[in-house]
């Protein structure tokens, strides 16, 4: 890691527990602090109680289809608790037009499953630099 690294806070949300555990691997491995939730709901109430306790993730990594709510729905809930809250998506779904409607609700990428983990990576990355950026913005502005 180098100096400019910014460690972030993750939230990431998807029922299939070994891609969740990968992804946290993944992530912690490159120095996140990561909290997960199975379902969408489950992922609004830790977005809550993160918030409580001045945790609150910078990130959230969902995917599209879980049980009990869409990615997009858990996203527009999480925005409400967590204003400024980035989104990557992930799916299996190959479902067209898909990817285009994440990205004009807000979300920064979709991913396809099976994970790549240099793609997700690269997107991590790419939020990084841009929150960091935005965040020495406000900081000097």
């Amino acid at each position: 890691m180098s100096s400019s690294f910014v460690r972030l806070k993750i939230l990431l949300v998807d029922d299939d527990v070994g891609c969740l555990r990968s992804l946290e691997n993944l992530l912690e491995l490159d120095g996140h602090e990561i909290s997960t939730a199975t379902r969408g709901q489950e992922a609004v109430d830790l977005a809550r109680q993160l918030r409580r306790e001045k945790r609150e993730p910078e990130l959230s990594i969902l995917d599209y289809h879980v049980p009990d709510l869409t990615g997009l729905e858990t996203y527009e809930l999480l925005s409400q608790e967590l204003p400024g809250l980035g989104a990557i998506f992930v799916t299996g779904d190959a479902s067209s037009g898909l990817e285009e409607k994440i990205l004009k609700a807000g979300g920064l990428a979709l991913v396809r499953k099976p994970l790549d983990s240099v793609r997700i990576r690269g997107v991590v990355k790419t939020f990084q630099r841009r929150w960091s950026s935005d965040c020495e913005e406000e900081f000097l502005g």
